[in-house]
């Protein structure tokens, strides 16, 4: 069943790796019966994302950030840009604008995915998923949730702001305690991470929100 196969998808861990916290979330998951595939690294390609399904949960451990012209929300590969393989391997994808090079704070650059596209090779596949976004800005593109919400995602878990990694590795690893070691929905989760832990403390006013597929506002 979806429900019960959850996967970690930790880009970020080809150079910011955080053991803990991966094997932290996969030993709640896992005690609570759930599959966990993690997929980190090198592993974490564009073409990966753009196939990903299957899962009840996924939580993306990724870079993303806003195209300040178009305000789309982009999601990093851990895939390093190069400007030759940017023209050759994605030239109608370059063009549309479903692939762009990003640019963390650290100046490194990557490969990224328009966020709308994720799982879109993988037709029905994100029906019912629970996306946990982990980067910044994961609630600042009303496009990529309509999209994802189209695709049948049930409800996305992000920040609205710039988040802190060291912060949404702590907020995020006690989040999916409370949900499946405490019970707790997630809305109910994301409401009491915020009411302990409060905005992260290096923006400032950034939190974590809950959003919920239309239909599926008023279920917990």
């Amino acid at each position: 069943m979806t429900c019960l196969r959850a996967a970690i998808i930790d880009g970020i861990g080809l150079t910011r790796p955080n053991p803990s916290f991966i094997e932290g979330v996969r030993g709640i998951l896992e005690k609570n019966g759930l599959s966990v595939d993690i997929y980190a690294g090198k592993n974490v390609t564009i073409d990966l994302l753009r196939r990903i399904g299957g899962y009840g949960l996924l939580i993306l451990r990724l870079h993303s950030a806003i195209d300040p012209r178009y305000g789309f929300l982009y999601l990093f590969s851990a895939e390093r840009f190069n400007e030759t393989e940017y023209e050759t391997r994605f030239g109608e994808e370059r063009i549309s604008g479903a692939v762009r090079q990003g640019i963390t704070f650290e100046g490194e650059e990557y490969f990224t995915l328009r966020a709308d596209l994720l799982g879109y090779m993988n037709q029905g596949g994100l029906n019912g998923s629970t996306i946990i976004l982990m980067g910044c800005n994961g609630t600042n593109s009303d496009h990529a949730i309509d999209k994802l919400f189209e695709m049948g995602v049930k409800a996305i878990i992000a920040w609205n702001g710039y988040v802190d990694l060291d912060y949404t590795d702590k907020t995020i690893l006690k989040l999916i305690e409370m949900v499946y070691a405490e019970g707790l929905s997630f809305k109910g989760a994301v409401e009491k991470i915020m009411d302990e832990y409060g905005a992260d403390p290096i923006y400032k006013s950034s939190k974590l929100e809950y959003l919920a597929k239309p239909s599926q506002a008023n279920i917990a």
